[in-house]
């Protein structure tokens, strides 16, 4: 949990900074023999484009909700969903991406018990940094050596891998289950869940993008995400 606890702090501080502006102020100041009204600087407020912005990180997340609730059994105590870690990272940016994916974690694990208050750090980590965060940097890589639509689709794929594997080794290593079952259930039902969320993840890059005008508070090319 204190990983999941510095990831989103990290996050939120990188955010606040694009979200928000410093607010002029005009106090009354001693100059000279006169007193004159000097304009300053005074404390952050939410800018109009982070007003936009915010709503659009809720516009992602509640897409995003829907499609998590939405759980494959598999075995062994364990189940698989679509992330939407990507989604969220290529259309918002990698910390906005990460806010989006934790906050659809803990509204399921505080009002509809999915995952669990216990494992919600390990959720946070596994799907949020590593399914979003981490991926969008995978996307970055690739987008360098092949067109976008490949990039999206493999780097969402991976971002589903990543996470099975991620929490196969927590299950494995907490000593509940034997790691090499787990292992094999998880990750060969989350390569083929992970076909379908690239497909999914590519289709609604292009539909946001194009109907929805959704740009990130970092500009439109990876460059400005780091």
């Amino acid at each position: 949990m204190g990983l999941a606890v510095v990831a989103l702090s990290y996050s939120i501080s990188k955010l606040s900074g694009v979200v928000t502006e410093l607010a002029p102020i005009e106090v009354m100041a001693a100059v000279g023999n006169k007193v004159r009204t000097v304009s300053g600087q005074g404390r952050r407020v939410l800018s109009k484009f982070g007003e936009n912005f915010i709503y659009r990180m809720g516009m992602v997340a509640s897409l995003i909700f829907a499609a998590q609730m939405f759980n494959f059994p598999i075995g062994n105590a364990t189940s698989g969903h679509l992330i939407g870690g990507v989604l969220a990272a290529v259309l918002l940016g990698p910390f906005a991406g990460l806010l989006v994916i934790a906050t659809v974690l803990i509204v399921q694990s505080l009002f509809f018990a999915d995952g669990g208050l216990i494992a919600l750090g390990a959720n946070i980590i596994n799907m949020a940094f590593l399914g979003s965060f981490v991926a969008y940097y995978i996307y970055v890589s690739l987008k360098r050596i092949m067109p976008e639509t490949p990039a999206v689709f493999i780097s969402a794929w991976v971002s589903v891998v990543l996470a099975a594997l991620a929490t196969s080794l927590e299950i494995g290593f907490s000593g509940t289950f034997a790691l090499s079952s787990v292992a094999a259930a998880m990750l060969n039902v989350h390569v083929i869940i992970g076909i379908a969320e690239g497909l999914i993840t590519v289709v609604l890059v292009k539909v946001f993008r194009q109907f929805l005008d959704l740009p990130s508070p970092y500009g439109r090319g990876p460059k400005h995400y780091d």
